[in-house]
C-alpha cells in the first residue's frame, strides 16, 4: 500500500470536512453525513443514514467478515462547538493547510479521528482485507450536547445493529513526549455528568425593600454550603487501576503509592500533594462546578423565582440517585428543588484486553521507548451509551499532541499537524490488522 498517498488523502479530506460548518447548536450534522456518504458510495460501500431530528443524522456502514470474531466498531462525531472568530487567526472553518497543519474548528475534536477511521475503513475495503469480524463505522451527531440526538438515539433505535459488537474505538485518549519517551494513554472509562438545576422560590418584591428570605438569599445560602463542601475521596477499581497503570512512571516513594493508591490516600500529606494536579484530583472525587445563574431581570426588583445550575461530574461506578441525595444533605434546605438536567451511569473497560494489547504492539514499532497507560477522562463522550450494551469502549486516538497543540481543543486556533494526520491512518490500520486478522 502507497501510505505516502494515503496519508495526502487522509489530510485533503480532513481539510474538506473542516469546511462542513457542523457547529452545536443547531448541529446541521446532515451536512456531514452526505459528505461521508458521497465518499463511500464512490468506493461502492452502501451505507444508512438515519434521521432522529430535522437536520441531524447519523450514519452506519459495515465491512462483513467471516464471523469467528464479534464486530468492531470505529465510532465519531460530527459536530463541533462553537467559535468566537475574534480570536482566530485563521477562518475557523476554511481548512486551511499551512505551516505544517491543518487549521479550524474540529480538527482535534474530533473530525481528526473521524477522517483516520474512515481511511482505514476505505482501506480495508481497497485491500480486500481478510476480516474476521465484522468493521463498523459509524458517525454521530449531538455529542456535543449531550448525544441523545446522536449515539443515545442510535443505540435506542438501531441497538440491533451494535448490540453484538466486543470493541468500540472513540475520542480522547493520546500519545504525548515525556522525556524522550513515548506515552500513549487509553481511555478505559470517564466520570460522568450529572447536570443538575437548584430552585429558589421566595416573595417576589421592590429591590428598596430588603427581603432576607428572597429567593436570590436562599439560593445564595444553599451555593454557599455547596463551595463549602468537599466531597469524599473515593478509590473506585477503575481509579485504582489508572494509578496502578501509571505507577511505573513515578519516581522513589511515589511508585509505591500510587501502585497502592486506597492505602496511600489515607495519608492526609499526600492526598494533598495529589491534588496540585487537576487531573488527580478530579478523579479522585465527584466535583461539583457552579456555572449559571439566574435571578432577576431588572435591578430593582426581587424575584420570585432565582436558579443555579451545576455541572456535577461522577466517578465511574457512581449512583447520581445517591449523589443528589447527598447534595441535599449537604444544602439543608427541603425549600430549595434540585432538578435533574442530564445524568446517567457509567461502568469501565478492561485495562486487560486484545484491544490494548493491539495498541501497544503496534505503537511499539513507531517508538522506543514507549509506554501505554490507562487513563480516565474527567470529560465525558459518547461511550457511555455502547458501554451500557456491553460493549468494551476504548479512547484511543493514533497523534502524538504537544500541549500546545492541546490547547486547540474546544478552544482558539485549532490544528493538527501534517504529520500527525498522514501518519495516524497508518498506526490505526495496522492495529485493526491485529484486531481483525
Amino acid at each position: 500500500m502507497d501510505w505516502n498517498a494515503i496519508g495526502k488523502e487522509a489530510v485533503q479530506l480532513l481539510s474538506e470536512y473542516v469546511q462542513i460548518d457542523t457547529t452545536n447548536p443547531p448541529g446541521n450534522e446532515h451536512r456531514a453525513t452526505a459528505f461521508i456518504g458521497r465518499i463511500l458510495e464512490k468506493e461502492g460501500i452502501p451505507c444508512q443514514v438515519f434521521e432522529s431530528a430535522p437536520g441531524r443524522s447519523n450514519l452506519y456502514t459495515c465491512l462483513k467478515g467471516d464471523g469467528t470474531r464479534r464486530p468492531v466498531i470505529l465510532l465519531s462525531h460530527s459536530d463541533v462547538v462553537p467559535v468566537d472568530r475574534t480570536y482566530w487567526s485563521v477562518d475557523p472553518f476554511g481548512g486551511v493547510i499551512k505551516d505544517g497543519y491543518i487549521w479550524g474548528r474540529g480538527t482535534l475534536d474530533m473530525k481528526n479521528l473521524g477522517i483516520a477511521e474512515l481511511i482505514v475503513f476505505l482501506t480495508l475495503h481497497r485491500s480486500k482485507f481478510p476480516l474476521k469480524r465484522d468493521v463498523i463505522l459509524i458517525n454521530t451527531a449531538d455529542e456535543e450536547a449531550g448525544g441523545m440526538m446522536g449515539a443515545g438515539w442510535f443505540t435506542e433505535n438501531k441497538q440491533e445493529l451494535v448490540r453484538d459488537a466486543e470493541f468500540l474505538l472513540n475520542e480522547s485518549g493520546k500519545g504525548r513526549m515525556e522525556n524522550g519517551k513515548a506515552i500513549y494513554s487509553i481511555d478505559i472509562t470517564e466520570k460522568t455528568p450529572c447536570w443538575l438545576r437548584l430552585i429558589s422560590r421566595g416573595e417576589p418584591g421592590h429591590g428598596s425593600r430588603p427581603k432576607p428570605h428572597s429567593s436570590i438569599n436562599r439560593l445564595l445560602r444553599a451555593l454557599h454550603a455547596i463551595l463549602n463542601y468537599n466531597p469524599p475521596v473515593k478509590v473506585t477499581e477503575p481509579v485504582e487501576t489508572y494509578f496502578k497503570g501509571i505507577s511505573h512512571l513515578q519516581n522513589g516513594r511515589r511508585r509505591q503509592q500510587f501502585a497502592n493508591i486506597r492505602a496511600a490516600v489515607k495519608d492526609p500529606k499526600f492526598l494533598a500533594e495529589l491534588h496540585h494536579s487537576s487531573q488527580y484530583a478530579a478523579i479522585l472525587r465527584n466535583t461539583i462546578s457552579i456555572t449559571m445563574l439566574q435571578g432577576s431581570p431588572k435591578i430593582n426588583i426581587i424575584p420570585q423565582t432565582a436558579t443555579a445550575e451545576l455541572d456535577c461530574r461522577l466517578l465511574p461506578e457512581e449512583d447520581p440517585g445517591k449523589f443528589v441525595q447527598e447534595l441535599r444533605k449537604v444544602i439543608g434546605d427541603d425549600g430549595i428543588e434540585i432538578e435533574t438536567i442530564l445524568s446517567f451511569s457509567n461502568t469501565a473497560s478492561p485495562f486487560d484486553s486484545p484491544f490494548v494489547d493491539a495498541v501497544r504492539q503496534v505503537v511499539s514499532t513507531y517508538h522506543s521507548p514507549v509506554e501505554v497507560i490507562p487513563n480516565i477522562l474527567s470529560g465525558f463522550t459518547d461511550s457511555h451509551f455502547f458501554r451500557e450494551l456491553g460493549v468494551q469502549c476504548y479512547g484511543f486516538m493514533p497523534f502524538l499532541l504537544p500541549d500546545d497543540e492541546l490547547r486547540g481543543i474546544h478552544g482558539n486556533d485549532e490544528r493538527i499537524s501534517v504529520e500527525n494526520m498522514s501518519r495516524g491512518p497508518k498506526m490505526l490500520y495496522e492495529i485493526m490488522e491485529i484486531l481483525c486478522g
